[in-house]
């Protein structure tokens, strides 16, 4: 039954109210008091029956969220497990002042005390009740068909599980499988390549989240969970600058423009800024990390950042559920479209700068149109959340890494919501154990680059179920695996930058 429909005991009360009023008329009328009293009654009692009625199927909804978010955080503690089997003891700290301790715990109590206000906000923003019950209804709806022996084709219980928004109709499905069309072909015979680490820098002393390679294969932007930027030598691994750029863990990095030996990046991170940077070279060792512009129209922590240089735009996705277009000239913000779903955290912007992608925790991937802002549609076939996504360089295919460690393509094209159905993927991998926390085509688009919380790097051509190469960031001798957080590659497609949760990056170059 929706929620916005009567039970008949709701109705029945309400009518016995009417007619107690009705009866309370007549008995003043005529004297007498007798049915008035029996009507009220009646209606006391309905009123009561519908209270408990009330109590009991709310403690129940209640007990099934309690029930799923014990499910949820027992898998996310087991994962977690696996990651750090070995505790490491930290090093001592030097001793500290009362007064310092004093204020190293007034800040740690603000943190905590923002990041509670966040939680808060975010239980408050979202239509939890209405998300319970549709879960009801979907459980609901399957129990039934088990119990008549004719189980849902797969499709269809996604469709349903997606909540189709209004522009979309139910349609009957026809089951068909998966195509394997207009992936991208090799252009010769493929042959596995073989990486070779020539780098390990261990300067971070949290997660690097970001990273990215410059155009002319020269140096490496990292951001990290320790609040700093750091500027590399390429070719020799060294250290060319830091910076102390946020009052919170930066989540991203990405360039916005390259000329000679000047560059622009931004970066995003949880104290909810965006940051325009200039980059420019003083000499061989050592480059200027240049503030120029803050920009501060997010409420929430800014997850991910996607850039077109070519048209002076700079895309953010934010927990504050919206979607932001910005002029990397000018910092004047372009277009703010709210994803009604939930937290963004993953976008991709097509190379032809028309197109925009994002995806978060509700596992949707939503379609927007660059420059305006308008919501074109969204991608079917996932329920897992979404932590990365990317396109080919082509603009023809999406990939979607999830939590459930899965990568999702699904073709792009100028008729993709023709249809009333929402496009599904054209091909699933199977690719980590656990989280895929980043996703990057090559530009020759023969490959793509995934890693995930397992530790493993791996590389696949787009047309193939397996993996053609795995890297990993842990040496052999240590028993725990460092979970992947993020991947660069040059424009050549020879030198890969991978990010662990420990705070190392690696560089590889192909053989």
């Amino acid at each position: 039954m929706g929620s916005n429909q009567l039970h008949w005991l709701d109705i029945a009360e309400f009518a016995f109210a009417g007619i107690t009023l009705m009866t309370l008329l007549l008995g003043i009328a005529f004297d007498s008091l007798i049915y008035p009293i029996i009507s009220l009654t009646i209606t006391v009692l309905l009123n009561l029956i519908n209270r408990l009625r009330f109590q009991y199927h709310y403690k129940k909804r209640l007990s099934g969220a309690i029930k799923q978010v014990q499910r949820q955080l027992s898998e996310e503690i087991q994962d977690l497990s696996v990651q750090v089997a070995t505790p490491v003891a930290p090093p001592e700290p030097p001793p500290m002042s009362n007064g310092s301790a004093i204020t190293l715990f007034q800040d740690n109590l603000m943190a905590l005390e923002a990041s509670f206000n966040n939680i808060i906000q975010y239980l408050n923003t979202n239509a939890l009740r209405e998300r319970i019950e549709h879960l009801e209804t979907v459980y609901a709806q399957l129990k039934r068909e088990i119990l008549s022996n004719n189980p849902p084709r797969e499709p269809e219980i996604q469709e349903d599980l997606l909540q189709v928004s209004p522009e979309f109709e139910e349609v009957t499905p026809t089951p068909a499988p998966i195509p394997d069309v207009n992936l991208p072909r090799l252009s010769t015979p493929f042959v596995s390549s073989n990486w070779t680490c020539i780098h390990t820098l261990t300067e971070h002393t949290d997660a690097v989240s970001s990273l990215k390679i410059s155009v002319d294969r020269k140096i490496i932007l990292s951001g990290s969970w320790d609040q700093t930027l750091k500027v590399w030598e390429l070719s020799r691994g060294n250290l060319l600058s830091t910076l102390n750029a946020h009052s919170q863990g930066i989540l991203a990095v990405v360039w916005t423009g390259y000329q000679g030996s000047n560059y622009t990046f931004a970066s995003g991170s949880f104290d909810q800024t965006i940051k325009l940077w200039s980059l420019s070279e003083r000499n061989n060792d050592y480059f200027n990390i240049e503030l120029t512009e803050m920009l501060t129209a997010h409420t929430g922590s800014v997850h991910a950042l996607a850039s077109a240089p070519n048209y002076q735009l700079l895309v953010s996705g934010s927990y504050d559920q919206t979607l932001k277009q910005w002029d990397i000239e000018t910092g004047e913000m372009i277009a703010s479209s709210l994803d009604s779903l939930g937290a963004i955290y993953a976008v991709a912007l097509d190379p032809q700068g028309q197109l925009i992608a994002s995806a978060g925790g509700d596992g949707k991937v939503v379609l927007w149109e660059a420059g305006s802002g308008e919501k074109l549609g969204m991608l079917g076939g996932n329920v897992s959340s979404v932590e990365s996504l990317a396109i080919s360089p082509d603009g023809r295919i999406l990939a979607a890494g999830c939590a459930d460690g899965t990568i999702k393509l699904w073709q792009l094209q100028a008729s993709i919501f023709e249809s009333k159905k929402l496009p599904q993927p054209i091909r699933i991998l199977s690719a980590h154990r656990g989280q895929v926390h980043a996703l990057l085509f090559s530009e020759d688009e023969q490959l793509l680059f995934s890693s995930g919380s397992d530790g493993e790097i791996k590389i696949w051509h787009p047309g193939s179920r397996e993996a053609i190469t795995t890297l990993t960031l842990t040496d052999n001798s240590i028993t725990h695996a460092n979970g992947v957080f993020s991947l660069a590659l040059s424009s050549d497609g020879q030198l890969l930058v991978a990010g662990g949760v420990d705070g190392t990056i690696k560089v590889w170059q192909r053989g």
